[in-house]
């Protein structure tokens, strides 16, 4: 808000050109100059938007900010999820291979022992 000067002085001897004594003129004029030194401390409309636009400004700083790490973080996992997943296929790979070889063992085993029993009897 603009710096306006106000005399209380002056505005005391107004009062008393046109018909208020000294005391009345002083008190209304006292008070005047107190609701102009409070009024000193309010904001104009424009003020309250400048602070409205650049609180705003501000905010979409941040959420742009979150925005870029929120994506840096969906492509970490993204990329974790890769991983995982090649790994459970390495693991079920590694797990059928020795499956199968535990089963080849076992009919080895198996025939062999069918094979001693033939003989043997």
């Amino acid at each position: 808000m603009s710096n306006v000067v106000f005399s209380t002085l002056q505005y005391a001897k107004s009062l008393q050109a046109v018909g208020f004594n000294a005391a009345q003129a002083e008190a209304i004029a006292e008070g005047a100059g107190i609701n102009h030194h409070a009024m000193q401390d309010f904001a104009t409309k424009k003020e309250l938007y400048e602070v409205r636009d650049q609180l705003n400004h501000k905010i979409d700083e941040k959420f742009s900010h979150l925005d870029e790490k929120f994506n840096y973080l969906d492509s970490k996992v993204s990329h974790l999820e890769e991983k995982i997943n090649c790994m459970a296929d390495v693991l079920t790979s590694r797990l059928f291979n020795r499956l199968g070889g535990l089963m080849v063992a076992c009919m080895s085993i198996g025939i062999g022992l069918v094979t001693l029993m033939v003989k043997g009897t």
